[in-house]
Order: structure tokens, then sequence, then C-alpha cells
């Protein structure tokens, strides 16, 4: 995994709702904003998969969304803002290196690590460009 560190202006993701659930059962957000996403004939190639809190297990806080800009106003949206600051940025290429990928930068004690948002960026349409997002000090 390629990695990099970035500092990022204040941004908002909008999605539909915040997830409360398994990490497993994620693809059911995505599903419906992509249905919403189509219907209002929105065509973005950056995609954010907002991770809010970890619970203990396999639980998650979790928005599938877009930038703020992105989302229909005509839209119910629920809006998670991303305060600005560093982040140490993972390039993977399949959905299935997700969880390692987070582990690893989580575990990366080159970087001190900050309380906050971190966050999945995928790029394109083919789900084959995922930056992985971990707040560092």
């Amino acid at each position: 995994m390629q990695t990099r560190v970035e500092v990022i202006p204040d941004v908002v993701i909008r999605g539909l709702n915040v997830f409360e659930g398994k990490v497993s059962d994620i693809s059911e957000q995505w599903s419906e904003l992509a249905n919403v996403l189509e219907d209002y004939e929105v065509n973005t190639d950056v995609l954010y998969g907002v991770c809010i809190s970890f619970a203990d297990g396999d639980g998650i806080n979790y928005l599938a969304g877009v930038k703020e800009e992105n989302m229909p106003e005509a839209v119910k949206s629920v809006a998670i803002p991303i305060p600005s600051g560093r982040f140490l940025v993972g390039t993977i290429h399949q959905l299935n290196e997700i969880e390692p990928a987070f582990q690893t930068l989580f575990g990366d004690q080159q970087y001190t690590h900050r309380p906050g948002i971190s966050f999945e960026k995928y790029l394109g349409h083919d789900l084959e460009h995922i930056e992985i997002w971990v707040p560092i000090q």
C-alpha cells in the first residue's frame, strides 16, 4: 500500500443517514445512495465513506455520501463535517483491502494519531482506486 501525508481544508460530506450497525452491512447504505444519485442524475466520480466512530466488535457509525455541493437540495440528507487537518492516506485497489488498510494506518507508529473522523475516498466508477484517510497530528 502506498502512503502519503496530506493536509485538507474543512469539508462537509452529505449522505442519506448515519448507519449504525455491523461493518458487513454497510453495502446497503451504498445501494440506497446510488439509487438516489441516479434518480437525480448526479454524476460524481468521488464518493466518501465516513467512519464517524467504531464500536466494540464489528460495530460502526458510518455515512456513505458525497461532498455537500454534490448532494441535491431536494434530498433529505445528513451532513458530517470533517475538520481541516493532517491525514495519513493509503491507496488501495480492492474493497477487501479496506479493513486491513485501516489497521495498518492506525498502527503506523511513525505518526502520532489524533482523534477525529477517518474516511474512505472512492475515485472513479470502478472502485479500483480507493484512498483511506486517517487523522494524524
